[in-house]
Order: C-alpha cells, then sequence, then structure tokens
C-alpha cells in the first residue's frame, strides 16, 4: 500500500510538472505571438534625403511620425546633409539604405553579376554610413527592379527589403492587398506610390487608411520629395504635396495609427 501511494504521488508531480511546463510554454509561444502582429498601423518610406521635410520636423513629431529615409549616395552628401540626417534619427526616424548611383539593380547584375551589384551598390554606401555613425538595416530598391538572387543576396546584408506597387487594373489603394500588412518579421514588403504622378486623390488615400484603421492592418507607402502649388521643391517630377503629405500623417494620427519604421517590421 505505501509503495503504491508513493507511485500514485510521483504520478501527480509528473502530471504537475507537465502541465507547468506546457503552461509557461503556451504563454510566451502566446506573447511572441502577440508581439508579431503589427495591427492597426502606417509604414511610411520616403526615397530620398529629408531636406524637403525639414521644415516640418515639430509637424512630425508633435503627431508622432516615424518615417523611413532611404538614402542614395550616401559618399555624396555634404556634411549639413549628413546633420539633418543625424537629427532625423535623433527624432525617431530610420536612416536606411538605397544604394550609391541609383542604378537599376535588374541590369546591373545582369551585365556585371550579383556579387559586383553587392560590391559596387551596396558596400561602399554601408561603410560610409557607417564610418559617420549610421548603421543601415534596411534596404529599398531603386525604381523597385530586382530578382530572386538579388534578393537572397541583399538579405544577408539587411533585415529587410522593400519593393513597390503601383495601382494597378484600375484598383486603388484600398484594394491593394500586397500593401495591407499584418505581422512583423519580414524579410520582404511591398509599398504602394502616393507621388503625384500616381494620380491617388485625398478621398482614396483616406480611405485607405481607415481601411487599415478597421481590419486593424498596417499600410505600407512611399513618396519623394515634396512639392508645394505642384512645384517640386527639389525640381522632381518625383513629389507629393505638401499640403496631402500633412494630411495623410494628420489623419494617421486622429485615427491613432501606430508609426512604424521599416526596421520595425523585423525586431
Amino acid at each position: 500500500m505505501k509503495r503504491l501511494l508513493s507511485f500514485q504521488a510521483k504520478l501527480y508531480i509528473m502530471r504537475f510538472h507537465f502541465l507547468l511546463i506546457f503552461s509557461i510554454a503556451i504563454h510566451f509561444s502566446c506573447k511572441k505571438d502577440s508581439e508579431a502582429v503589427l495591427g492597426p498601423g502606417i509604414i511610411l518610406t520616403i526615397d530620398k534625403p529629408p531636406g524637403t521635410y525639414a521644415h516640418l520636423r515639430d509637424f512630425l513629431k508633435e503627431h508622432k511620425a516615424k518615417l523611413t529615409y532611404y538614402i542614395e549616395a550616401y559618399p555624396q552628401l555634404y556634411e549639413s546633409d549628413k546633420q539633418l540626417l543625424r537629427d532625423f534619427e535623433s527624432d525617431g526616424h530610420e536612416i536606411a539604405h538605397h544604394s550609391l548611383t541609383h542604378v537599376h539593380a535588374d541590369d546591373y547584375a545582369a551585365k556585371h553579376g550579383v556579387d559586383a551589384y553587392i560590391n559596387d551598390e551596396i558596400i561602399p554606401v554601408t561603410l560610409a554610413m557607417k564610418q559617420d555613425g549610421f548603421s543601415p538595416q534596411t534596404f529599398a530598391y531603386p525604381h523597385g527592379d530586382n530578382t530572386a538572387a538579388l534578393d537572397k543576396a541583399l538579405l544577408k546584408h539587411f533585415k529587410n527589403i522593400r519593393k513597390i506597387i503601383a495601382p494597378y487594373l484600375h484598383k486603388s489603394l484600398y484594394d491593394m492587398d500586397q500593401v495591407y500588412l499584418n505581422r512583423k518579421n519580414v524579410k520582404i514588403f511591398f509599398a504602394a506610390g502616393i507621388d503625384a504622378r500616381y494620380h491617388i486623390s485625398e478621398e482614396e488615400l483616406m480611405r485607405a487608411l481607415e481601411k487599415a484603421k478597421n481590419s486593424k492592418q498596417t499600410i505600407s507607402l512611399y513618396c519623394h520629395f515634396l512639392s508645394k502649388d505642384g512645384i517640386p521643391l527639389e525640381g522632381s517630377n518625383s513629389h507629393i504635396s505638401e499640403d496631402l503629405f500633412k494630411k495623410l500623417i494628420q489623419k494617421a494620427y486622429d485615427l491613432n495609427l501606430t508609426f512604424y519604421t521599416a526596421r520595425d517590421l523585423s525586431k
């Protein structure tokens, strides 16, 4: 009888330990899973240095906006430009990588090889940025041109890669499922262009943000320079009006969308 009770006691203890370990595993699994969910948010990436946005620093701070600036030709920037990058980074924005010469990556790799693209277009910028105290962790393809081989090579250097997509088949931003993100830990993601050349109306843009809120997803968008009265502040045809940009930030703030940087998607 004593031996039987001892066996039953041991069995009880074993069951207790199993349930305890199982409960702990479930707890941490659920916690990890919940941390990977993005929820209602916006990731707004800018494919130029923040020069034309400098006068909006306080506005962006007030609206808790964090943007990702993909920087090309970093070694050629003036020191004043680099200081502006530091200022924006100190505000919580991300300073990321956009190649050395903004060349079409697929064409360059086809002519010279993937390794040559990495050695010529990626490494010089990374080294120069790190020398100045920056740590580029994410990358955006110039012109959006890419290949699977380039993806594989670049993901050895970056946490994630951003590609681009434009409205197609008469789809609006609201219908472009590729730019609504659900979870973190992504390696590759898409952003929809909202520069003036894409002819995105204010109504369409606001409706897309409302979808992100209501569907509890994060919308991914990109643009370039700011413009005023239809005139680009940097003389480029890739621009978004300052008025629409500010309305976008204000709407995202009013909807309580979380502003994510590209780096945030892979933490």
